[in-house]
C-alpha cells in the first residue's frame, strides 16, 4: 500500500508543524508556519525525480556519486573530408542552379528540465489526510485552550 519513508516523513511534517506551536509569534503566524512545514513535507514524500521516477534522496545520492566519478573525455572531430577533383561548371550553369542551402545555426535549446512527478498512486489520499486532519485537531484543541471555548460560548449564548 505505502512505504515506510513515506509514512516517516509524512509523521515529521506533522509532528514539526504541531512543535511550531511553541514559536514566540501569534496564533495566526503559528498556524501559517505550520500549515506551510506540513505542505512542505507532504510535497517531499511524493516527490520523484529523474526519468524512473524516484524518490529525492535516491535521485540525490546518484547525482552526487556521477558528479564524483572519474569521467573520459574524448575529443570528437568532424571527419576530413577529401579533396576530389571537381569539373568546374561554366558561369552560366552556375546561375542555373539554385544556392546550396547552409546549415541552419543550431538554435539554444531551454535547459532539459528533469522529469518530475508526484507519487499519488503510491502514497494515496489518505495518509495525507491522516496528517492533515491530526494536525488540524491538534491546532483546534490548543485554539479551544487559549480561549477559543470562550469565543464560541459567546456566538451559542
Amino acid at each position: 500500500m505505502f512505504n515506510d519513508r513515506d509514512l516517516g516523513i509524512l509523521g515529521a511534517g506533522a509532528l514539526l508543524a504541531v512543535l511550531s506551536l511553541f514559536l514566540p509569534l501569534s496564533f495566526a503566524g503559528k498556524v501559517v508556519v505550520g500549515f506551510l512545514v506540513l505542505v512542505a513535507f507532504m510535497a517531499l514524500a511524493l516527490l520523484r525525480l529523474g526519468p524512473d521516477r524516484v524518490p529525492l534522496e535516491v535521485w540525490l545520492m546518484r547525482r552526487f556519486r556521477y558528479s564524483m566519478q572519474t569521467r573520459q573525455y574524448v575529443n570528437q572531430q568532424e571527419q576530413t573530408r577529401r579533396a576530389q577533383p571537381t569539373s568546374t561548371p561554366a558561369p552560366a550553369e552556375k546561375k542555373a542552379r539554385a544556392p546550396k542551402a547552409e546549415r541552419p545555426a543550431p538554435i539554444p535549446s531551454v535547459p532539459d528540465l528533469r522529469p518530475l512527478d508526484l507519487a499519488w498512486n503510491e502514497i494515496g489520499v489518505y495518509p495525507l489526510l491522516t496528517a492533515f486532519l491530526a494536525v488540524v485537531g491538534v491546532y483546534f484543541a490548543v485554539w479551544l485552550a487559549n480561549g477559543g471555548a470562550q469565543e464560541l460560548g459567546m456566538w451559542f449564548q
